[in-house]
């Protein structure tokens, strides 16, 4: 028997782990990765199937029509920006819609592709709730709006789509992981925890080791060479992102 970490930086319960070398061919394999789950993270392994159509509210015959809404994609995700075990996930770049195609497609991935009795995924965004509603063609303009056509979910930047964890390294679920990124309908990129601490960690030593103290969000707040002239509610509600987010 041997010990041999699987990952260098995440979990404590998932550092020390037994396996015994197989000789196959008369060469010695790799280790196998094990089976069971360590203590502390989810029992439900695969990705439960969302509701694409909200139940009605309360007092209502159909589901209430409301305006487009973009300012839920507007801005940097506050929240829902870290990892809850600290293991891998997909995080977006930009903010963007997901349709119920898009549910569909990283759910049959990930259960499809990734072995679930290694590992576990969990949702981390809303099912579909927004409704999205169009007008048929060539019909007279106005009137109020259109009939609902869809249900979508609305995504900021930095935000969460998928949690997926386990015995299996970030190197082996790397590829998979960077698949499902791409058929998401904004940029996405595969994320591990030691990746986000080691992001973080770089943008201390930026702001620490900084000398001027001319930064963006320091003129727009301050409202240099009279900028409030041309600036946007956003651009002075989001100056500590930078110039980039709006």
């Amino acid at each position: 028997m041997a010990c041999r970490p699987l990952i260098k930086n995440g979990s404590r319960l998932l550092r020390p782990v037994l396996y015994s070398r197989t000789i196959v061919n008369g060469t010695q394999d790799k280790p196998p990765f094990p089976r069971v789950l360590p203590v502390g993270l989810p029992i439900q392994n695969e990705l439960p199937e969302v509701k694409y159509v909200p139940d009605t509210p309360p007092n209502h015959i159909n589901y209430p029509n409301m305006s487009r809404r973009l300012l839920a994609c507007r801005g940097v995700e506050m929240v829902h920006n870290e990892l809850i075990h600290k293991q891998y996930g997909i995080m977006a770049l930009a903010p963007g819609l997901m349709k119920e195609g898009h549910f569909n497609s990283i759910r049959d991935m990930v259960n499809k592709r990734i072995d679930m009795e290694r590992c576990f995924s969990i949702w981390r965004v809303d099912p579909p709730w927004h409704p999205w509603y169009f007008k048929g063609l060539n019909k007279k303009r106005g009137a109020g709006k259109g009939s609902i056509e869809y249900f979508v979910t609305p995504v900021k930047a930095n935000r969460i789509i998928i949690e997926v964890g386990g015995t299996l390294s970030f190197d082996y679920l790397y590829r998979t992981l960077l698949s499902i990124a791409e058929v998401l309908p904004f940029p996405a990129i595969p994320v591990s925890q030691e990746l986000l601490d080691k992001w973080q960690a770089e943008r201390n030593e930026i702001q620490e080791k900084n000398i001027n103290r001319f930064s963006w969000e320091y003129l727009v707040r301050n409202n240099f060479m009279n900028c409030h002239r041309y600036a946007d509610f956003y651009d002075i509600e989001f100056a500590r992102y930078g110039p980039k987010i709006r």
